[in-house]
Formats: structure tokens, C-alpha cells, sequence
């Protein structure tokens, strides 16, 4: 994966603010008692752009390049770039801004301005990189979180006493039934569970891994629902889809939702329509609320919103109206680079 520069959130920008807004005004008095207020301001903004510059290479470019653990030599090598480049900056903008003398290059000058450079954009830099540290603990803390909830919610789901009171009542009329019917819904009811336990401690599954998944999960929801219910799938031609990463049981949720709010009747069965594409998975079907309101406090929803938050970095997308509901969720070709 190609490294790129980091791009600071909304606090970042905030910090920088407040910094400048409070450091600003104590050297301000300094600069215009050295240097006179035709000369003091122009220093000022030479100073704060230089130095938020300084600061923003090396804490959104060079320190996650040391963290991505990249070679020590390309590290060392774009840190010496770095010092030289921002000590010329800094000398050269000071000459042309503050000094009277001729311009005359020299190590020691250059090794000079690299030391006091570092100690104007220092606490800056500090502050900034503490920053960034808590925000990388808190949201490691959170997807922690998500990930606890998730390994929770899929063995609630495993042991759903429902969930397998309803399959087993199935099961038994087939049995009585159509006994050959019956042992390819215990195949198929059995896979459905091998599937769960195999991803139950996963963050990502392949479409294909999931989309093999649904397809037993509505084998099952036929035989439950009868006709009630239809369900289209929709592929896209062409993607790899074991090459592509949802969050394990994303269907399964989107499926259960339907059904849970949305009546469904054999005259006029409710169809709901299971999307691929290379970039989304969407699950949509129109609006038909069942006459008994369903208690609900929306949770699953909300669940897996915030799972592909943390883990995507993306929002999954939700469209509600009188006639139609469809949420729709990302697709992604490689892991996050904290995850990889």
C-alpha cells in the first residue's frame, strides 16, 4: 500500500488554533520590542506557518512512516531531507524578514537554525503528537468495544432459544412430512452454524464467504416463511468477490430487519432485494409495516453502523421513505493499514 500524509481531523485544526491564538500573543510583545511592528507581524506569520508546517510533516508524514514499520534507512533518510529542508526554510525566511547583513551559507549557521527551529515548533509538535497518541488509544479502545459487543451478539445469535425453536418446528413437521426434504435442511441448518462458528472471532469476511452465509440463511427463512417473502440477488459481473471485505453477518442483520418490521403475505409476498456491487453490498424492499408494531430500540442497526465506523472508517448508508427502506454498506478491497 503506498504511503500517503495523514489528513488532520477537525480538533487537530483546533489545537493549532488554540496554540497560535495563546503562543501568538506572548512573542508578539517580544518580536515588537526587538524589531518594531513593521517587522514583528510579518515575523510572526512566517513563524506560524513555517512551524505548523514542521509539525505537520512530522506528525501526520514522518511518524506514521516510522509506525508503518518501514525500513529504518527510509526513515532516517526522509528525517535528514526533513532537517535540512526546514533549517534552509527557517534561515533563509529570517534573513529576508529580520536581517540587515549579506547572505553567507555555512554549516554552522545551518546547524544552528536547526536547533533553534526545533525549539520554536517544539511544544507544538508535543502537543500535537500527544494528541494523536490519545486519539489512536481511544479509538483502538472503542473498536475494542465494538469488537466485544460483536463477539457477544453472534453467540447470542448461535443460542437464540427462538432462532432455534423455530428452525427445530421446522424441522419436525419436514421430518413427518418429507423425510429427504428434512436431511437437506439439517445439512443446510448445520452448515449455517458452521459458518458462524468460523467467523465469530472475525472482523471482516469475503463477499463470497458472506453471500454464502445468506444463501443458507434464506434456504431456511423459505421453508419458515414460505412464500411470504422473496428474495433477488443482484451481482454485479466481474468483481472477485473473495477478494472484497464486509463485516461478518452484515446480511443477516439487513435480513432480519426486513422481516422483522415488514408484513409479508403468500397473495402478495414482500421482495426484498440483496445488491453486490464492487464497492457496496445493499439491501433494500419497500415499506409495508407489519399491524402490530414491533418493539424495537433499534439496536442492530446502530450496532453494525458503528462497527463499519471503526473497522471501515466509513458510514454505511440508510434511505427511509414512505414507500421504500434500503441501507447500503461498504465494500473494501484490502484491511485498513492498522489492521493489516
Amino acid at each position: 500500500m503506498p504511503f500517503t500524509f495523514q489528513r488532520p481531523s477537525r480538533s487537530d485544526y483546533l489545537l493549532v488554533l488554540a496554540y497560535w491564538l495563546l503562543a501568538a500573543s506572548i512573542i508578539f510583545f517580544s518580536y515588537l520590542q526587538q524589531f518594531g511592528l513593521a517587522r514583528a507581524v510579518p515575523s510572526i506569520l512566517f513563524t506560524i506557518g513555517l512551524d505548523t508546517l514542521a509539525v505537520y510533516v512530522l506528525v501526520f508524514g514522518l511518524l506514521p512512516l516510522a509506525l508503518l514499520r518501514r525500513s529504518p534507512w527510509i526513515v532516517l533518510g526522509a528525517l535528514v531531507v526533513f532537517v535540512v529542508i526546514d533549517a534552509h526554510l527557517y534561515w533563509f525566511g529570517y534573513w529576508i524578514l529580520l536581517s540587515d547583513k549579506p547572505l553567507q551559507w555555512s554549516a554552522p549557521a545551518i546547524l544552528y537554525t536547526v536547533m533553534k527551529h526545533t525549539q520554536s515548533y517544539g511544544m507544538l509538535g508535543i502537543l500535537m503528537a500527544g494528541k494523536r497518541y490519545f486519539d489512536v488509544q481511544k479509538r483502538l479502545l472503542l473498536t475494542q468495544q465494538a469488537q466485544t459487543q460483536s463477539e457477544l451478539r453472534n453467540l447470542k445469535a448461535q443460542l437464540d432459544p427462538h432462532f432455534l425453536f423455530n428452525n427445530l418446528n421446522v424441522l419436525r413437521g419436514l421430518i413427518q412430512q418429507d423425510p429427504a426434504e428434512a436431511n437437506e435442511y439439517l445439512n443446510r441448518f448445520a452448515g449455517l452454524y458452521r459458518l458462524l462458528v468460523r467467523h465469530q472471532n472475525e472482523d471482516f469476511v469475503s463477499v463470497s464467504e458472506e453471500l454464502r452465509f445468506i444463501e443458507e440463511y434464506i434456504y431456511l427463512l423459505r421453508h419458515r416463511f414460505g412464500t411470504a417473502y422473496e428474495f433477488r440477488l443482484e451481482l454485479q459481473p466481474g468483481p472477485a468477490w473473495d477478494q472484497r471485505l464486509v463485516v461478518p453477518g452484515t446480511l443477516q442483520q439487513l435480513l432480519e430487519n426486513a422481516i422483522k418490521h415488514n408484513a409479508g403475505n403468500e397473495d402478495d409476498p414482500l421482495e426484498v432485494v440483496l445488491a453486490a456491487t464492487a464497492e457496496t453490498l445493499t439491501v433494500r424492499h419497500p415499506r409495508r409495516p407489519k399491524l402490530t408494531p414491533i418493539d424495537s430500540a433499534g439496536t442492530g442497526l446502530a450496532n453494525l453502523r458503528e462497527r463499519y465506523r471503526l473497522l471501515f472508517n466509513q458510514e454505511i448508508q440508510v434511505v427511509s421513505t414512505v414507500d421504500v427502506f434500503a441501507v447500503t454498506v461498504p465494500v473494501i478491497t484490502q484491511l485498513p493499514s492498522r489492521l493489516s
